[in-house]
């Protein structure tokens, strides 16, 4: 058995985080669970997943609201132009 240290020295923001990602895949790997940062991270995953989850919807909600702006079926109220004279008539 061959006993390997690892120095890592990084800012990391707490939404760049992830499950997935190398980062953290390797510290459980390394620390079987043990890592204090792995600790914090599976303590704080639901609040974490439930940002990136609030992040997205608001991405996806503008994203919609700037393709239909693009499209040009923004909800717009549109008002008549009034008659010169502003007597309004019904046919």
């Amino acid at each position: 058995m061959v006993r390997i240290q690892i120095t890592i020295d990084a800012e990391i923001d707490d939404d760049e985080l992830k499950a997935r990602s190398p980062l953290m895949k390797i510290l459980k790997i390394l620390s079987k669970e043990e890592d204090s940062q792995v600790k914090w991270y599976m303590e704080n995953r639901e609040r974490i997943l439930a940002q990136e989850k609030d992040k997205r919807e608001v991405f996806k909600a503008e994203k919609a609201r700037r393709k239909k702006k693009d499209e040009g079926t923004v909800n717009e109220v549109v008002y008549p132009v009034a008659p010169i004279d502003n007597v309004l008539r019904f046919p």
